[in-house]
């Protein structure tokens, strides 16, 4: 094997092949700048990966530290609101002061880290970005030049080598090589070209180096001494504060004395009057007993059921005009089948229809009278006349909207899920609608195909041609899988990753180092298609390699599933992580999946999702380990955790994968006996339903799908007949 060369030996040996092409030994060391070349790439492989989890990791300390940034000035303008409030209202200027001013301190402090912020953005991630899409963008893209000068060389040496075979042939001779100095000036054009293609490569690579090395530290040295500015700053600010708190403290103390004194008084004069004779026992009793019951609930509003569930009579709807919002009177009818109309100001026209099923009715606390309601893609804001009228509207939609709940889920059960409820109906469409405007997903993921390009990968979000989806159902349901939007039921749990991961993004991880130009084209054979889509789904074999061992691809999993990044857990999927195993960082052996369950909150069902359809099926019943965890308990599956942390959404995706529902913890407890003992109504009705094996109640689940506003909307309520700006 050919050993390297130094950058001083190619210049010298360069030179003197330059200057006496016959006698020079350059030709004899061709094979080692070859390997040279070779060694020099893989350690720019190595520090492409390093640089990229370097990029990573800046970018997610900028992005919590604006994150920081925005809570902290939310805090400052809270802290203020309650300072204006003891000023004004509570007549406290010590206790108003205090808390504007500890709002100044944090505004302050907000400010320091919000320059630091743009600090490690302009000082490190602008350069470190830069060297990235620059000079180490695409692996292979550096020795190009210098691999097509090396195969012309050879290829001139070979015709050279032939022809000269050829002619001692004729001559009656028999040659069995040609020597390097007797073609040498044959050869120069070629030699030139090789040798000034790898003089361009080491001075690019010469440059990578001080950008990689010295530039970089110098930009770390930078921001280094911003960091020092920014704690210096910051202490300063806090010192200076210092004395502040001090002098506030003994100010506290005194008016704490001066409020438990007034306390003590007025529960002298209470116990006083209590005792009064003839005073009402049930009056003393009023105060209390409101106080009670005015607390937060976590039960859905219940309606009157005297109302019924059907109500006709006009409400005002503020409408959503762009330029301002006026109120409007509307007739509005509800009907018993679930559904509100919204009549336009001419009645003649058809009225607007809102699915109850898919809306929440809530009330609004500064006007006793007002009332919304939430739909997928809208808010209605409705006032009644008064405070009975808006109670007898909101108990009827509540009414019609339990009644068509079970009307549904009865439904459901008598005919095994084949009957589909109107009101999903039109959130399914709606939601396919939306994805397929989606960047990318108006063509085949695989092929760019727009023909029939309406079939959908469930597991991976991704849109694909009638014959792509081929292919993937050949592949088998462990690779992908495969749902027709047009011709199947596609429930609403099965459009979560569609909804979040588009064409494009999942191409940028899947085919990070694919020439495009060999990616199968609309007109590819469906050999051609098969052999590419085998190569991206099973051997992944375009996928860019960032992480060095399974412990790093775990740590950049823990870390997706912690900053809800699709992007990123894809990413490491893609790198073949071991999606069953425990995450590095827990101590009671989470794997992703209970991570996920846990910290699901509304905003990363998706990831739920992804997690439940692409790890093995045996591990989704994977237990934590005996340890205690917050619950008390060990031995939780992830079907326990959504148990014990009401996580229905949740539990219907494991539900329908098919988790089981025996299981039992360390406290030999199932799932259900944990649903039961907290009082986690919903939870325990779906593992009822498993146990019955009704599946189709899995189907669809409670999202925020943050939808567009349906572009074929037929909802005219919103024009003319203005009434006011507001009703008094």
């Amino acid at each position: 094997m050919p050993g390297l060369i130094y950058v001083n030996e190619f210049v010298e040996e360069t030179r003197e092949d330059y200057n006496s092409p016959t006698t020079s030994t350059f030709v004899s060391r061709m094979p080692q700048c070859r390997q040279t070349i070779a060694s020099l790439e893989e350690t720019l492989d190595f520090d492409r990966d390093g640089l990229s989890k370097m990029r990573k990791a800046i970018k997610a300390i900028h992005n919590s530290g604006n994150s920081h940034v925005d809570n902290e000035m939310y805090l400052s303008r809270s802290l203020e609101k309650l300072g204006g409030n003891a000023l004004n209202k509570d007549q406290e200027p010590d206790i108003g002061a205090a808390f504007i001013k500890f709002a100044v301190v944090t505004k302050e402090l907000s400010a320091l880290m919000k320059t630091l912020m743009q600090n490690i953005n302009n000082i490190v991630m602008f350069p470190l970005e830069n060297l990235l899409k620059g000079d180490l963008r695409t692996k292979g893209d550096l020795k190009r030049p210098f691999d097509k000068a090396w195969k012309e060389y050879e290829a001139k040496y070979a015709k050279i080598e032939k022809e000269k075979k050829q002619q001692a042939k004729e001559a009656g001779l028999i040659r069995t090589e040609v020597t390097s100095a007797e073609i040498a000036d044959e050869m120069e054009k070629e030699r030139r070209v090789f040798q000034l293609q790898m003089c361009e490569y080491l001075i690019k690579v010469n440059d990578i180096k001080t950008k990689k090395g010295i530039e970089l530290l110098q930009h770390l040295v930078e921001y280094y001494h911003a960091q020092t500015n920014y704690f210096q700053d910051g202490l300063k600010t806090i010192q200076h504060f210092g004395s502040y708190v001090a002098d506030l403290s003994i100010k506290l103390q005194k008016i704490r004395q001066k409020q438990d004194e007034e306390k003590r008084r007025l529960t002298e004069l209470r116990t006083l009057l209590r005792n009064a004779p003839g005073l009402d026992k049930e009056a003393m009793n009023t105060s209390g007993s409101s106080d009670r019951g005015t607390g937060y609930s976590l039960h859905q509003l219940q309606g009157d059921k005297q109302h019924g569930v059907t109500r006709t009579g006009h409400l005002l709807k503020k409408s959503e005009g762009k330029v301002r919002r006026v109120w409007q009177k509307r007739r509005c009818q509800v009907q018993a089948e679930g559904f509100l109309d919204i009549c336009h100001a001419d009645e003649t026209k058809p009225p607007s229809k809102v699915n109850l099923l898919t809306c929440q009715i809530k009330l609004v606390p500064e006007d006793r009278r007002c009332f919304d309601l939430i739909s997928y893609n809208r808010t209605y804001h409705f006032q009644a006349e008064d405070d009975a009228d808006q109670r007898a509207w909101m108990s009827v939609l509540v009414n019609c909207k339990e009644s068509a709940l079970m009307r549904a889920f009865d439904d459901s059960t008598k005919t095994g899920g084949s009957k589909l409820n109107q009101s999903h109906v039109e959130l399914q469409q709606a939601i396919i609608r939306y994805v397929l405007k989606l960047p990318g997903n108006d063509r085949c993921c695989d092929c760019n195909s727009q023909n029939d390009a309406t079939w959908l990968s469930t597991n991976f979000g991704i849109i694909v041609c009638i014959e792509c989806s081929g292919i993937h159902r050949d592949l088998g349901v462990h690779i992908s899988r495969i749902q027709s939007l047009t011709l199947d039921n596609v429930g609403t749990s099965q459009l979560l990753l569609v909804r979040h991961m588009t064409n494009v993004l999942f191409n940028e991880i899947m085919e990070a180092t694919l020439q495009q130009s060999s990616k199968p084209t609309p007109s590819s054979t469906m050999e051609e298609r098969c052999e590419f889509i085998r190569a991206k789904y099973v051997e992944r074999k375009f996928t860019l390699q960032t992480c060095e061992d399974e412990r790093d691809l775990l740590s950049d999993l823990e870390h997706a599933v912690n900053n809800k990044d699709l992007h990123q857990l894809l990413q490491v999927f893609a790198e073949g992580v071991d999606l069953a195993s425990a995450l590095p960082t827990s101590e009671i052996g989470e794997t992703a999946l209970h991570l996920a369950v846990v910290r699901e909150m509304g905003k990363s069902l998706h990831l739920v999702d992804f997690l439940v359809q692409n790890m093995p099926t045996q591990a989704i019943d994977k237990p934590t380990l005996h340890t205690p965890d917050a619950s008390g308990s060990g031995f939780n599956t992830a079907l326990h955790l959504c148990a014990i942390h009401d996580k229905p959404e949740c539990m219907k995706l494991l539900l329908r994968s098919g988790a089981d529902i025996t299981l039992k913890n360390s406290q030999d407890k199932t799932p259900m006996a944990i649903a039961r003992e907290q009082g986690n109504i919903t939870c325990e009705n779906l593992l009822h339903y498993a146990l019955e094996r009704q599946k189709s109640h899995f189907e669809n689940v409670f999202t925020d799908w943050n939808l567009l506003h349906d572009e074929a909307s037929t909802d005219f309520s919103d024009d003319e007949t203005i009434i006011d700006d507001r009703v008094s």
